[in-house]
């Protein structure tokens, strides 16, 4: 099975080899990688560097010399911020340049929240529907902000990040399932997908996860599981759950056809991405 996850840090890894041997001892054959040193004094994801109206510019040098050098293992996203002048030009590039596949928004700060949900980040989604780029949004709990974007811009395929709900640091509540609601409404949307990362942090069983796994089953049946794509965001998930732990308790259950993982574990990021695997 082609086993791609949707989302690693990689750069976390120590070094390119180190991550590339733990890729290969887990059985992951490809990863989108999404650079991230950390924060600034600003709690701006780095690396990057201010332009002269204040706006920030990302980079991502790393993840550009992996998938260069890797480009069967390795695509990456990028991030870009709303106000930068050369917005949509620098959008234009996904797609464009080797293995850069997607944008990634992440309001991340209340400011943020409130400012995406007043449209601040129209001029993004008018962009990546220009271009046809997928957009991966972090809304933890908040997902419901997401709709006035899908009415507006249908044609841009929209990714919910790391299960769109809140993702309990210690013991999970007992309705640490409910904000699924918001999730689940969202299946009307076709051009809508899920990235099933972190869910083991919502189990109260431990793995492999029975409760989370029932909670997958309900996604699947609502997206389909064309619309649902596995990640680890394992840099993050560590200190909960290893990489193999977040991986086998869908690869090995009996609750999903060989079909279904196939979609789930590989085959919906590729397509969303139009990253289709090596020829073999």
């Amino acid at each position: 099975m082609d086993i791609v996850d949707a989302q690693v840090h990689f750069n976390l890894l120590d070094s390119l080899k180190a991550g590339m041997t733990a890729m290969d001892a887990v059985g992951v054959n490809a990863v989108l990688y999404d650079e991230y040193w950390g924060f600034d004094e600003h709690s701006r994801i780095l690396p990057g560097y201010e332009l002269p109206n204040g706006a920030f510019r990302h980079v991502f040098p790393l993840a550009e010399e992996a998938a260069l050098r890797f480009p069967e293992r390795f695509a990456y996203l990028v991030r870009f911020d709303r106000r930068d002048p050369q917005l949509e030009d620098l959008i234009a590039t996904i797609g464009r340049m080797p293995q850069r596949k997607a944008l990634r928004v992440v309001p991340w700060t209340e400011e943020g929240f409130t400012q995406f949900a007043q449209g601040a980040d129209e001029p993004v989604f008018a962009a990546a529907q220009k271009h046809r780029v997928p957009v991966f949004v972090l809304l933890p709990g908040r997902t419901s902000l997401l709709r006035p974007y899908l009415h507006k811009f249908p044609d841009v395929p929209v990714i919910i990040d790391h299960c769109g709900v809140q993702l309990p640091m210690g013991t999970p509540p007992a309705d640490r399932f409910a904000g699924f609601a918001d999730v689940l409404a969202l299946a009307e949307f076709s051009n809508v997908s899920v990235k099933w990362s972190h869910a083991p942090r919502l189990s109260r069983e431990g793995y492999p996860y029975p409760d989370v796994l029932a909670m997958l089953l309900r996604v699947v049946e609502a997206f389909t599981p064309q619309r649902v794509m596995w990640g680890s965001d394992h840099t993050q998930s560590k200190d909960h759950h290893s990489w193999a732990e977040s991986l086998y308790y869908i690869r090995d259950t009996g609750e999903l056809s060989s079909e279904e993982k196939a979609w789930i574990l590989g085959r919906s990021l590729r397509t969303t991405l139009n990253w289709p695997a090596p020829t073999r």
